[in-house]
């Protein structure tokens, strides 16, 4: 029996409830993302009950099963409670948290994914730029899983890009330079503020984000950029998105 059990931090990224009482718990570990069952934890007596909320930091004890593990035991360590007190910092976690369910699926992936979702529920709960934050976790996924676009270098010839860059091409995997952009006759075209946004917060730390103030012009376009992005690479609906999309409005 106890080579069945095993312990686990994870972060909870997704939930879904089958029969009465079960619940089905998408959990994002260092060492890969676990779809595990708990067990009765809608019932009111479970003592899974609070230990398994979603955007929460959790130790985990699971059992290996044949189809899917079952959690046993689990002690929220970390529940980012300033999410909750705030509707766009939660909606910002639940979009940030569907993002990591789309795109990681590599176990070589999850270490360097759970670190960046951890360090960006984090600056979440308190940066003043939330969108900041949502674009930097967008790229460090995205590098994270092998597809980082590029932004320094063309993505054709390789040669350093300057401001005269122009054009993105998802097909080529980022920024044309000037005699490069028709290799991709369905390349589009991007404004320079947005490509700065995008390269300033490719190069920096998050810490160095959470307090830089951008137009809500630029950032609905850098939005809707990486979602081609993410469309490409995985071709899933982001459900969340709309939800955290209409929060973002209402606040502007």
């Amino acid at each position: 029996m106890g080579e069945r059990l095993y312990r686990s931090q994870g972060i909870i990224i997704k939930r879904v409830d089958v029969g009465e009482a079960d619940r089905i718990v998408t959990i994002l570990t260092p060492q890969g993302k676990i779809d595990a069952t708990a067990r009765g934890v809608r019932k009111t007596t479970s003592k899974l009950a609070g230990h398994l909320e979603l955007l929460s930091l959790c130790q985990l004890q699971l059992a290996r099963g044949r189809s899917r593990d079952v959690i046993t035991q689990s002690v929220a360590v970390e529940r980012f409670a300033r999410l909750q007190a705030s509707l766009l910092r939660m909606a910002a976690g639940y979009y940030v948290a569907e993002l990591a369910d789309v795109l990681v699926g590599d176990e070589d992936a999850a270490s360097p994914a759970f670190a960046a979702l951890s360090e960006t529920l984090h600056a979440l709960s308190s940066a003043e730029q939330i969108d900041m934050v949502v674009h930097w976790y967008t790229l460090a996924l995205c590098d994270a899983v092998g597809y980082r676009p590029q932004l320094v270098d063309c993505a054709v010839c390789n040669t350093v890009l300057d401001t005269s860059a122009e054009r993105w091409s998802h097909a080529q995997g980022g920024m044309l330079c000037p005699d490069c952009h028709r290799s991709d006759p369905q390349s589009q075209p991007i404004t320079l503020p947005v490509f700065k946004l995008l390269r300033f917060v490719q190069r920096e730390p998050l810490a160095h984000l959470g307090d830089v103030v951008q137009p809500a012009v630029v950032h609905a376009q850098v939005y809707q950029l990486m979602r081609q992005w993410i469309r490409r690479v995985h071709n899933r609906p982001l459900r969340a998105a709309d939800f955290f999309d209409d929060v973002r409005r209402q606040r502007q």
